[in-house]
């Protein structure tokens, strides 16, 4: 059986060995979304940055928060897992001219002394280091007193997308899993109170709408169609299932006139 979708090393090698999957849904958020989307400028929002503070970004991916932190007069570094993604936000960094300090490393052990940053983030990426709680005493370690850290993921729901998805599984007689952001969802605030105490949770309510097929099945194809017990290494699911996918979805268009699937994300904000 391949490696975890959520944690398993060969399988986030493939999601995240370039930002070609990860397009797709900035695409899909910024084009579908039904109130315009500006969760990432929401986000910074929430950091409170000003200039001359030193930002650490968790898991930084292609470096999509880069560019508005550098612009508030932020000193930026990042630091991802895949070595793909770091070259990607080098990439980025070189077309918009601005400099950012970038490693790859795990989120379990950042390579970074004590109390180092004023400002630490962690952007939908939690669900996906295999000891979470690991990851959240080494942002607390790095934090400088009076920092502030800020981890943004999703609402614990599943949302009509994924519901269609277990629906399409069991059709071509696979076994879907639990979606993989359910390891850390906006109601894991007990988990990490363990390590920020005064840490609150704010939530953001939007949706997708998507006017025919096409536009769902791209998103639906850049992960959830690997969230199945049987998933082949050679992608040999996937077929199946976007055919299965693609039928679902035109029923709903011809009937509803458009697909809709409620989106919630959020964040947790802690003073350390």
């Amino acid at each position: 059986m391949p490696d975890d979708a959520a944690t398993g090393a060969k399988y986030l090698a493939y999601q995240y060995g370039d930002a070609d999957r990860l397009r797709v849904r900035y695409e899909t958020h910024r084009r579908y979304s039904v109130v315009p989307d500006n969760f990432r400028g929401w986000v910074i929002e929430q950091c409170g940055v000003r200039a001359g503070m030193h930002v650490l970004d968790v898991g930084c991916g292609p470096g999509t928060y880069h560019t508005p932190l550098i612009a508030l007069g932020a000193r930026v570094t990042g630091c991802d897992a895949s070595n793909g993604m770091v070259t990607e936000a080098l990439a980025n960094s070189r077309t918009n001219r601005y400099h950012a300090g970038l490693v790859q490393a795990s989120a379990e052990a950042l390579p970074f002394v004590d109390a180092s940053f004023d400002r630490v983030m962690a952007n939908h990426m939690l669900y996906h280091v295999p000891d979470i709680p690991l990851a959240l005493h080494e942002m607390r370690r790095v934090a400088r007193p009076g920092a502030r850290v800020v981890l943004s993921t999703n609402d614990a729901g599943k949302g009509r997308l994924f519901e269609l998805h277990e629906r399409a599984a069991r059709d071509c007689g696979f076994t879907p899993t639990d979606i993989a952001s359910a390891r850390f969802t906006l109601d894991d605030l007990p988990l990490v109170h363990t390590m920020f105490p005064s840490a609150t949770v704010l939530r953001v309510e939007n949706a997708l709408a998507f006017p025919d097929a096409e536009p769902a099945l791209r998103y639906y194809a850049s992960y959830q169609v690997d969230e199945i017990e049987e998933r082949a290494e050679d992608g040999s699911h996937r077929e199946p299932l976007l055919r299965r996918m693609r039928e679902l979805l035109e029923e709903i268009v011809a009937k509803e006139g458009d697909f809709r699937t409620p989106k919630t994300a959020g964040c947790f904000i802690a003073q350390v």
